[in-house]
């Protein structure tokens, strides 16, 4: 791992960028592999591109997608008790931390002594760290480019103290339930002794309303969807033609999860990695699980990771929740 001389050189004196060493993936084989499950399935970072990650949003600001602003609610009613339960003084670790914007309250409000921010982007994460410590001047900032999927083998570049992980977003749903409880206990592991996890989970509720979530009547949640396949053409060098595949979102009320999909119009062959896959129409492609979640999950989800749900926030409709899992 090293600190980058060039980005150190223009960093503001409270931050620390430190780069992992990423072992490189044969994306080609890895969509051919995950393609050829059943049903065929891709894995949701090849949503994000530019133009994907503007289409996202985009989502954000859209009548039917609640949660940003549900999540956003939570901190509006709820900050000072949120900070009171925290204290002051706690090192705050955000993976996939993207832009900084959802920590800006916590930074302000719980006072503490260093933040981790940690993505995978370096470019885009020195550049929100960047901005983090220059609008906190007296907080120690130590940035970490890294796959926070994988192993963490950076535990001991982070600052000592009382750890807290924020992990808002309910991006925890994209995890399937095995995934969702190894991640709960492997962040158990990084904040160790006294530590917590502060955790954004969406509720589960009436189907229709997280259907109109997930397929939008402007269709840009479909564009979303499709998009997805021009980052696959444009990483692997497939040759997917995305206007020829419908968006489907449905809600699975028995598994508690929407399930995003990518469905062929017409007959389709695709060529990857120098083989040839074909889909008949109607054939589905899998790009989304997002599961919700009850406070009864939520609690046995921090007992998995040896921790207890010590309080929880919702919003005014109870559609969002904010959790604070705390080490037994």
């Amino acid at each position: 791992m090293t600190l980058r001389s060039p980005r150190a050189q223009n960093s503001p004196p409270n931050l620390k960028f430190i780069e992992t060493k990423t072992v490189p993936i044969d994306e080609a084989r890895e969509v051919l592999a995950s393609l050829t499950q059943d049903p065929p399935r891709l894995s949701p970072k090849y949503f994000y591109d530019s133009r994907g990650s503007e289409l996202f949003e985009h989502i954000t600001e859209l009548p039917e997608y609640y949660l940003t602003r549900a999540e956003a609610e939570i901190f509006d009613l709820h900050l000072n008790d949120i900070a009171e339960a925290l204290g002051s003084g706690d090192i705050i670790i955000e993976p996939g931390s993207g832009n900084c914007s959802k920590v800006q309250p916590l930074l302000e409000r719980a006072t503490p002594s260093a933040f981790v921010p940690i993505d995978i982007a370096g470019d885009f994460l020195w550049e929100a760290a960047a901005t983090t410590a220059l609008a906190h001047p007296d907080l120690s900032v130590t940035a970490i480019a890294a796959d926070f999927t994988m192993d963490w083998n950076f535990t001991d570049k982070i600052p000592h103290g009382r750890r807290i992980v924020f992990y808002p977003g309910s991006t925890l749903g994209n995890f399937d339930p095995a995934a969702q409880r190894g991640f709960i206990q492997k962040l158990a592991k990084v904040v160790g002794a006294q530590g917590g996890i502060l955790l954004g989970v969406d509720l589960h509720k009436e189907s229709t309303v997280l259907q109109r979530a997930y397929d939008d009547a402007a269709g840009v949640t479909a564009a979303f969807n499709r998009n997805m396949l021009s980052v696959v053409n444009a990483r692997t060098g497939s040759n997917f033609a995305p206007n020829s595949w419908q968006h489907q979102a449905r809600y699975n009320t028995k598994l508690r999860r929407i399930e995003m999909e990518l469905v062929a119009q017409s007959n389709q062959s695709v060529t990857i990695g120098g083989q040839t896959l074909a889909f008949a129409q109607g054939a589905v492609i899998r790009t989304e699980h997002s599961h919700k979640f009850t406070l009864e999950n939520i609690r046995d989800l921090a007992s998995a990771g040896g921790m207890t749900v010590t309080h929880h926030w919702l919003d005014r409709q109870s559609q969002f929740c904010l959790a604070l899992l705390q080490t037994d």
